[in-house]
């Protein structure tokens, strides 16, 4: 969608929060962080600077509701890749993996900011700080249960959570960093990977039947 057409249709229905926020998505894919400034938001979206600043009190703040968004996004993603049937541990670890990188790959702005140093103070913005705890909660209750369930091994569950996310990070940066190339024509082919990828993992959590 171009970036005109997104602003009037937003804007028209009188959310210019939502407006500045995806036009905001369009510079950071653009051009990047360093060149995003408030005023050139209030150009594309056709208002004065003084009415973004009664949204948004600085590039900080704005940055921050980008992160917030990104989160709640990628929450969302992970818990449509669990579905609503029930399934075991293993099972919904690996479906909230493919739900992760899944989110990375078609959000790959929102995904760089939402971990990028920009927003390493989360606690700065009570709705980042909540959104993104939320999101690795749904990572570390999974898990948990697992270990609760003596499915997967009896190991520290803060390192069992952070080598799992460590890998589905991995995987998402290196995709979208483009270190990792999904084959012409063939849209399922890198999802394909991550799917082999997160069942590898899956596997090397599993306790021995010995234990």
């Amino acid at each position: 969608m171009k970036k005109e057409s997104f602003v009037k249709e937003h804007y028209h229905h009188g959310s210019l929060h939502d407006a500045l926020i995806g036009a905001a998505v369009q510079r950071l894919q653009q051009d990047g962080i360093a060149k995003l400034s408030l005023r050139a938001l209030a150009a594309d979206v056709g208002v004065s600077p003084t009415a973004v600043y009664r949204h948004f009190e600085d590039k900080s703040a704005l940055l921050a509701a980008i992160a917030c968004d990104g989160f709640v996004g990628l929450t969302q993603n992970m818990h449509k890749y669990l579905g609503h049937e029930p399934c075991d541990a293993l099972s919904a670890l690996k479906r909230i993996g493919i739900g992760y990188v899944d989110y990375a790959i078609h959000h790959p702005a929102h995904y760089r900011l939402m971990f990028g140093q920009r927003m390493v103070e989360r606690a700065r913005y009570p709705d980042l700080y909540q959104a993104s705890n939320t999101s690795f909660a749904m990572l570390r209750d999974t898990i948990k249960r697992g270990i609760d369930e003596q499915m997967f091994r009896d190991l520290p569950l803060d390192v069992m959570t952070m080598t799992a996310w460590s890998l589905v990070h991995g995987m998402a940066m290196l995709t979208i960093d483009g270190c990792l190339v999904r084959p012409p024509n063939q849209s399922d082919a890198l999802m394909a990977i991550a799917n082999q990828v997160q069942d590898t993992l899956a596997h090397g959590l599993l306790r021995s039947p010995s234990l």
